[in-house]
């Protein structure tokens, strides 16, 4: 736990015309299109497989062949990721819809369940003989609190936890964007779930692995947890937009940046622990490298006509993710099932998104946001709408 729309018609061929019922549509994709069709239809069950599927299962943190290697324990990992992730991103996901927030406000909400997995439920923030952590659980350990461990992992979640399934979902199945997906009542199930999943995670740690990190410090990551809650209530939905209308970078050149977010976390991590630096120095250059691919990619992905930028810079994250996966189940790789879904939700997604305009004359083009529908046959060029 610590690593820590589509156009999915097109996967299997094109289909009929948009008027034919969307049972029959089904119906003649085969089973691809009709699980395509289901998902869409269900986009809650599609958010619950982006999270944890992104940030256990691609990655490996719960290896996947541990479903014939160890059933019981991949039964257990299933069941306590479900009750992390799924309640933590769909609540998310609704305070981002209910109180009309933008991105800072979830990555600041994202940085809050990360505390909330990786410090209340896990203790890893806390613990620095924690599986997970290693050498990093030692290093900058001070205060009780492993602070180089966090500097990474807490973003980890905010990105690939939270904010990367919440995107692809709004890619993926755009009528959702805007919409609430969870009634009170869910919302109200949702919290019950997350508390007892998290409350049980905690009561394993101190049982089985004899670790309790304390009343203050327990005290203090609830009140660093409410504080982000209320700075992410607070905060105006505006902050942390990009800077430009358009654009200024192609989808490809953003899968390259992309690529650099985990690689460039580790990097900074251990290499600066590997050539002696003290841990402030380290600590603070993991923050700077996080902060500096923000700045660029605020700069750079545009506000509007993005979607496709939007798709290649999220492919570009997860490539790594995926690399580190399979290496890490090479001897029983069953983890190239996760690699092919995400293989085939990604071809849906580019192929869904095409280029709306073959110009080179900016100033013809409309400067409202285009939103392409998840139609299955998304139009080859969008004008404007004649006044």
């Amino acid at each position: 736990m610590e690593i820590h729309r589509i156009n999915i018609s097109r996967i299997v061929g094109e289909t009929s015309e948009a008027s034919t019922p969307l049972a029959q549509r089904a119906g003649n994709l085969g089973i691809l299109g009709r699980v395509a069709s289901y998902l869409r239809s269900h986009p809650v069950i599609l958010l619950l497989l982006l999270s944890p599927g992104i940030p256990e299962y691609l990655s490996s943190s719960s290896p996947l062949n541990a479903i014939i290697l160890n059933p019981g324990g991949f039964l257990f990992q299933i069941a306590a990721n479900l009750g992390l992730y799924g309640p933590g991103v769909l609540l998310i996901r609704e305070a981002m819809v209910r109180w009309k927030k933008g991105w800072a406000s979830v990555l600041l909400l994202g940085a809050a369940y990360g505390i909330l997995e990786e410090g209340i439920a896990l203790s890893t923030l806390f613990y620095s003989g924690a599986g997970p952590v290693g050498q990093l659980g030692t290093f900058g350990h001070w205060l009780g609190v492993s602070w180089v461990w966090a500097a990474g992992v807490v973003p980890v979640h905010m990105v690939l936890s939270i904010s990367l399934p919440i995107l692809l979902l709004g890619l993926a199945v755009p009528t959702t964007q805007g919409r609430s997906l969870l009634s009170g009542r869910r919302t109200i199930a949702a919290f019950m779930i997350l508390g007892l999943d998290v409350t049980l995670l905690l009561l394993f740690v101190v049982f089985a692995e004899h670790f309790w990190m304390g009343w203050p410090i327990f005290a203090g990551a609830f009140i660093l947890i409410g504080a982000l809650v209320y700075i992410s209530r607070r905060l105006p939905s505006d902050v942390l937009t990009a800077s430009t209308d358009l654009p200024r970078r192609g989808p490809r050149a953003m899968t390259m940046v992309g690529i650099l977010f985990f690689p460039g976390l580790l990097f900074s991590q251990f290499i600066g622990m590997g050539v002696g630096l003290p841990p402030a120095i380290v600590f603070g250059l993991v923050i700077l490298v996080q902060g500096l691919l923000l700045f660029y990619v605020l700069k750079k992905i545009g506000r509007s006509r993005n979607e496709r930028t939007k798709v290649g810079f999220a492919i570009g994250i997860l490539l790594p993710i995926s690399v580190f996966g399979f290496l890490a189940e090479i001897q029983l790789p069953v983890v190239l099932l996760v690699d092919f879904g995400f293989i085939l939700f990604f071809r849906g997604l580019w192929r869904t998104y095409r280029p709306p305009f073959i110009t080179t004359d900016n100033s013809k083009l409309p400067s409202n946001p285009v939103s392409l529908p998840f139609s299955e046959n998304p139009p080859a060029k969008i004008t404007q709408r004649e006044s």
